[in-house]
């Protein structure tokens, strides 16, 4: 049985936000997901696959993929809380 966790980061981030979502409130992420190579990015499933199914996907640390999105939105001039 496969159990599955929902890490809340902060207020307004959480593994279960769906790509489309994240890159809608923080559009700087666009470049993040496009150096990691994650083709989800104008994928047709953007819009239903979250934080943690990407990076079961793409065989990622979800702390790893945290991280990227934190060390962008730490690095750009849009506040953490959009």
């Amino acid at each position: 049985m496969i159990v599955e966790r929902k890490i809340i980061v902060n207020a307004n981030i959480s593994t279960d936000i769906t790509v489309k979502e994240l890159l809608e409130r923080y559009p700087q992420l666009l470049q993040t997901f496009m150096d990691m190579n994650l083709m989800c990015v104008g994928c047709p499933t953007e819009a239903f696959h979250t934080l943690a199914e990407v990076s079961q996907e793409y065989h990622l640390s979800l702390d790893q993929l945290l991280e990227r999105i934190y060390e962008t939105l730490r690095n750009s001039d849009v506040p953490e809380d959009g």
